[in-house]
This record gives structure tokens, sequence and C-alpha cells, in this order.
């Protein structure tokens, strides 16, 4: 898929049907925030994702997956050999993703760097397919104030040998931790340096 030329996708592909679904980017993000708040039902997330699709599916668990890929933008990479995925699973399984944004608390500094390059306000906009918000989101320059954040909850202290720059980094996420996010041993230890 090459979408220079081609139509962003406004539907998912199931047992030989399309199944139309919303593909507006605050669907998705909307679609994070619940299934990262801890006080929803299982039943409740399970509702709501239903709710993306506008034609019910035949294969309600193949829906759902084919959704995942279209949220991950899957169908534009290329094809992985099953050896890799099961490395990247098990990789997964040993350690937790590290959260580098949230477009909860984050909100300002990612609305600023749309504005600031696209001239886009995404509070006003009327409609954005998540792909291309994807897109211009990654594509946000370093210099953003949101880029930053996410480069510095990034980092890594133990790989950073410097002890000085690593007490600046330190300093600079704690400033800009997110709520919630817990310390670390080594961010709690490295507390009292």
């Amino acid at each position: 898929m090459n979408l220079f030329y081609e139509e962003y996708p406004c539907s998912i592909w199931i047992e030989g049907e399309a199944i139309p679904i919303l593909t507006d980017f605050r669907s998705y993000i909307k679609l994070m925030d619940v299934f990262r708040a801890k006080d929803l039902t299982d039943r409740y997330r399970a509702e709501f994702i239903c709710s993306f699709f506008l034609k019910i599916p035949s294969n309600m668990n193949m829906a759902i997956e084919r959704l995942l890929e279209f949220i991950n933008m899957d169908t534009l990479k290329p094809p992985v050999s099953t050896e890799v995925l099961e490395d990247v699973d098990a990789n997964l399984e040993e350690e937790p993703v590290k959260m580098v944004y949230s477009f909860e608390f984050d909100y300002p500094y990612i609305l600023a760097g749309f504005r600031q390059c696209y001239q886009i306000d995404l509070r006003t906009v009327e409609y954005m397919h998540w792909w291309e918000f994807r897109c211009l989101f990654q594509g946000l320059p370093v210099d953003t104030e949101i880029k930053q954040r996410i480069h510095y909850r990034g980092l890594e202290l133990s790989e950073i040998k410097d002890k000085e720059e690593r007490k600046r980094v330190q300093r600079i996420q704690n400033e800009i931790r997110l709520p919630g996010e817990e310390l670390s041993d080594y961010d709690i230890g490295n507390a009292f340096m």
C-alpha cells in the first residue's frame, strides 16, 4: 500500500467482506484512554470496541484482530517471519513498554506541535483519518515540545555514563514524568546520589 496515491482505508476485511469502521483520530485516542482507564469494566471495553464497527462482523475475534492491525498501521509494514514475531512476543512479555507520551496529559504539547508545524487546530479540525494523524504526529520536528518530552522520557538513565549528564536528564525526567508513572529502583537509588 502506498499512501501517496491510495486512499486511507475506511474498512477492514473479514472473511472476504469489507466491514466499515470509524476512522477519525479522536475515536482512537478515546479508545486508548478507555483501555488505560483502571475503573472501567471489561464488558464496557468490549462494548466500546464493538462500536468501532459500523456493520456487525461475522467473526468478532478476527474483526478485533484486524482493527488492532488498522490501529498499528500494520498493513504498511513488510511481512515479518514467524521467528521474528516469536522473539518480539518473548521480549514483550519480559519488558513492559515504557510510556513516553500520553494523549491526555501531553495534549497541550501535541496541540501546539500541530499548530506550529502544520497550522492544524486539532480541536476544530472537522475530520482527520487516524493514519494521517499518526503520520503527522510521528513527523513532528524534534525541536517541538512534545518530541523533546518523548525523547527525554525514552532515555534510559542506566545507559548514561557521565554522572552530571545523568543527573541533568533525571531532573528533566522528574519534571515531565507522566502522572501515575512509577519510579524504578534505579530512579529511587539515583535520588540519593
